[in-house]
């Protein structure tokens, strides 16, 4: 399985954040914004935990979502659906992917803990299509000090206790 696949599979729900050029320069940005934002400390976003259902998926419910727009400006807001099962506790944490020195990524904001449910699991349509259609867990407004780039949200649960294991 390529990194593409990996990523889109697994129980990362990717947000894209873009601005236009019309608003950083409204905004006052310098020209060398994005070789400035890459020069700051960097950060992983890769998944170190992921459990398929079975081993002919790369699918897993224990944690999954998905957002509700692919592109925003500054200010916009962007409802983020998430399903645990069993209901859970998760965070979500957000990146912004670039250089970073190497590290592919950058820490933008954690949010959470927030409370998860089980949602459910949509009937196959048309063309194997699944259309969730679930209750939005958290809504994220896209802060004025974000630049334009390729956002990526990971999730994960939070266990009850030390013994637990999370995903």
């Amino acid at each position: 399985m390529d990194r593409r696949d990996f990523i889109k599979t697994t129980s990362a729900a990717a947000i894209a954040v873009g601005t236009r050029t019309a608003v950083s320069a409204a905004s006052g940005a310098q020209p060398d914004l994005i070789r400035t934002e890459n020069a700051r400390a960097g950060a992983s976003f890769q998944l170190t935990r992921v459990i398929p259902d079975n081993a002919k998926s790369y699918r897993t419910s224990v944690i999954e979502g998905y957002c509700s727009r692919q592109s925003l400006k500054v200010g916009e807001k962007i409802d983020i659906f998430v399903s645990t099962r069993p209901a859970a506790e998760f965070q979500i944490e957000v990146f912004r992917m670039g250089w970073y020195g190497g590290a592919g990524s950058r820490l933008m904001t954690t949010i959470g803990p927030l409370k998860g449910k089980e949602q459910p699991v949509p009937e196959m349509g048309e063309q194997r299509l699944r259309e969730c259609q679930w209750e939005a867990s958290t809504t994220l407004e896209i802060p004025a000090d974000w630049p334009s780039g390729v956002y990526l949200g990971r999730l994960t649960t939070l266990p009850e206790s030390p013994d637990k294991p999370y995903w």
